[in-house]
């Protein structure tokens, strides 16, 4: 524990996976406020309630507030009796360009990885209906465009799950290739999609006829960091195309992103789903600005837990990046990690206080770049000041309850301005605010 070298191990801002919860998960549900209140727990009842059932559910929580290591830790839980399909979109389609029809494309390859692996029955009529719908005009337009080698792939479908997620999974990777590649396939499958998501829900459909077999009874799909899209783009997603997106037969998760839950829109996006669950961020000090014990206690714990106090010195230092994370728990990771690599570099094996101010002023000078103008075709949208006036107007506000006008949701979206439960109110992230009372913009 005492090793300063293993924090790059043990203190990843990467989200646990399922082996390191059991050595590192901590329950932070009373640090987030309202009781207790756990999302996860919820969401969980629901599952087990109705296994077999199509629950479509949006899930959000600021970036950094530990949404992906909740979700892993919900995958353990219900593991027993259920197939849980977690992907991520940022790992295998291009984030800014996605497209809706992508999403079907990268479900069916991982469902048919999942029929390969698991040895799950298909009817053979099935395999055929889809082999057809890959000879179709459409999708033969992208085989030429692909040199054959979806033709190939297909070929190979005739006999075999995998062969059939080779498919898809070229569709997919042919998708990211280029802008004008993309373009190309979106419009020969966009026709053909009705039959693609009728296809794909005949595969859910013989995955969850065959579950009992392999003692599960439920399967659960789960769209990861799509809560990183850019405001343009989750709008067209999830407002544009949200009856597309509930279309699967079966329960499926989407992360969503916190920006949006605040859009003029955000009632009839939420409404078109099942439910809707937040993850509060973890609260260091209450509106008033008063340290909140249950907040600050639960991050000490997963410090304790991962690293131990003994790297800190004096020990109480590891309260002062508590405070300036503002319960943002990637914030506050990185700022540990940068100031034990400045430790490390001068041969010592404790944190100081110097090494914190360091790891503070890189993680001010961060969110510094990130308040910008906006420009949207080289035409400048959002001057910076309109942006500085409102973190001023959040950081002098009683009430810490602010409106939420374009520059706000840009604000949310980058981390500058944090949301805590309770009674919904906000405030700066601690770096912000510095940052604010540098420019002599707060007194």
């Amino acid at each position: 524990m005492g090793n300063l070298s293993s924090i790059f191990s043990r203190l990843s801002t990467n989200a646990l996976e399922q082996e390191g919860l059991d050595d590192y998960y901590v329950d932070v549900s009373r640090g987030r406020g309202e009781r207790g209140y756990n999302p996860i727990d919820v969401l969980k009842l629901r599952l087990d309630n109705n296994p077999g059932g199509k629950l479509q559910i949006l899930f959000s929580g600021y970036r950094g507030c530990g949404k992906s290591t909740e979700l892993n830790k919900l995958q353990q839980k219900i593991s027993a009796d259920f197939f849980v399909l977690n992907f991520s979109v940022l790992e295998d389609l291009d984030l800014v360009n996605i497209n809706y029809v992508e999403l079907f494309v990268i479900i069916m390859e991982k469902l048919f990885n999942l029929v390969a692996e698991h040895h799950i029955r298909v009817k053979p009529s099935l395999f055929a209906s889809i082999r057809e719908w890959s000879r179709t005009a459409e999708i033969q337009k992208i085989t030429e465009l692909t040199g054959g080698s979806l033709l190939e792939a297909g070929m190979e479908a005739k006999v075999s799950a995998l062969g059939f997620a080779g498919l898809f999974g070229k569709i997919r990777a042919s998708a990211n290739a280029s802008n004008t590649t993309k373009k190309t396939i979106i419009e020969n499958i966009e026709p053909r999609l009705s039959d693609l998501v009728n296809h794909c829900n005949a595969l859910i459909r013989e995955v969850k006829i065959n579950l009992p077999d392999i003692g599960k009874k439920g399967l659960l799909i789960i769209v990861e960091d799509l809560d990183k899209l850019s405001m343009d783009k989750a709008e067209e997603l999830f407002f544009n195309h949200s009856h597309i997106l509930r279309s699967l037969h079966t329960h499926v998760l989407f992360t969503f992103p916190i920006s949006l839950c605040y859009h003029p829109k955000a009632t009839v996006i939420t409404r078109n789903f099942d439910k809707s669950f937040e993850l509060p961020m973890v609260k260091v000090h209450d509106k008033q600005g008063r340290p909140y014990a249950a907040g600050r206690e639960a991050l000490r714990q997963i410090i304790a837990r991962r690293i131990g106090r003994e790297c800190f010195e004096p020990p109480e230092l590891v309260d002062k990046f508590i405070d300036a994370s503002g319960g943002c728990l990637r914030d506050l990771f990185s700022m540990i990690i940068d100031a034990a690599e400045t430790a490390l570099s001068d041969e010592r094996e404790l944190m100081l206080e110097d090494d914190f101010a360091r790891s503070f002023t890189i993680i001010r000078r961060d969110y510094e770049n990130t308040i910008a103008e906006k420009r949207i075709d080289n035409v400048v949208v959002t001057p910076v000041a309109e942006y500085y006036n409102a973190l001023k107007e959040v950081a002098l506000s009683e009430t810490k309850k602010v409106d939420n006008t374009g520059v706000i949701l840009d604000l949310r979206h980058n981390l500058c301005i944090l949301g805590y439960n309770d009674e919904g109110w906000c405030d700066l992230h601690p770096a912000v605010k510095s940052i604010l009372l540098e420019r002599k913009l707060l007194s």
